[in-house]
């Protein structure tokens, strides 16, 4: 599991482990605007998050990458299972995989872009 700590490109990210297929599961912290990635599961880098840098669940949302995609909504998707309990803390009742509210779907795309370069 990493924690970004400087904005790396796509091809980067290529480098920095064999992803299987190109697909890496994140988590970007809204509040502390931290992204991790590099875990099975997303819920992992949500504890990983909280453990190493007291992140809260409501802040956290996850997110995959598709590194061999060439545009950015193709590379970027906000699927997981976590989504749909912060979905539901933030008031969205049936939930849902994806970010449900736009301004928290605009939010977590500025924070990403913070530290990956599309």
């Amino acid at each position: 599991m990493i924690i970004l700590d400087r904005k790396y490109s796509i091809k980067e990210l290529h480098e920095i482990n064999s992803f299987v297929n190109g697909f890496i599961k994140d988590v970007v912290d809204l509040d502390k605007e931290l992204v991790a990635l590099d875990a099975d599961m997303h819920y992992e880098l949500a504890d990983y998050l909280k453990e190493q840098r007291g992140s809260k669940e409501i802040d956290m949302w996850g997110f995959n990458l598709w590194l061999n995609s060439q545009l950015m909504d193709e590379i970027l998707e906000y699927d997981s299972f976590i989504n749909i309990h912060n979905n539901q803390l933030h008031g969205f009742l049936r939930g849902g995989m994806g970010i449900l509210d736009a301004g928290i779907r605009a939010k977590a795309t500025e924070v990403i872009c913070k530290w990956i370069q599309f």
